[in-house]
């Protein structure tokens, strides 16, 4: 005589089969993403969006952030923590959360402010902020480089190109406060 499951079995095996997969899901989900985005960098991508929408050929990030900083970095996607350390100038110790680096659709802002002493002993605080290039604006770096940094001082140039519909025409090109 053949023994046929209960009902009450099979929903708890389906059950157990939803709950395994599901951290497979997020796990994927969250690599194609990049991660999960802070509400700094949220509130970033949103006050870009606002002065991008001004129409202006230029932006200063500085009133873009409610943080502190004294230096920002734009890198492009793809690099390695070595050369993520060549365009920061010094070794950048959450490399690793940057889950979006090694993605086409994103480059990076980084937002340094100088060193100073906390509890456990020298810190750094470093913001990083990803870009989408679809959704918010593409990066224009000088001929071989792979990430460029300014001061406070420095600004946003904007160009736009030819897009479908869609995609953001935006061209950010970062540009230091002496340069010609």
């Amino acid at each position: 005589m053949a023994l046929k499951p209960s009902s009450s079995f099979m929903k708890v095996l389906l059950l157990l089969a939803i709950f395994s997969l599901a951290p497979l899901t997020l796990y994927a989900m969250y690599k194609r993403t990049g991660g999960l985005a802070s509400d700094k960098e949220m509130g970033f991508q949103k006050n870009l969006r606002y002065a991008l929408m001004a129409g202006q050929d230029g932006i200063d990030l500085a009133p873009l952030t409610p943080w502190p900083w004294i230096k920002v970095c734009a890198l492009d996607n793809g690099l390695s923590r070595e050369e993520v350390t060549k365009v920061l100038g010094f070794d950048y110790k959450d490399f690793d959360e940057m889950h979006w680096l090694p993605l086409q659709a994103y480059w990076t802002l980084v937002f340094i402010d100088k060193e100073r002493e906390a509890s456990w002993g020298m810190a750094r605080p470093v913001q990083a902020v990803r870009i989408p290039r679809k959704d918010l604006a593409d990066l224009k770096l000088p001929k071989d480089a792979k990430g460029v940094c300014i001061s406070r001082d420095g600004r946003a140039e904007i160009s736009r190109k030819s897009v479908p519909v869609g995609e953001s025409p935006v061209i950010l090109t970062l540009v230091s406060a002496n340069a010609d």
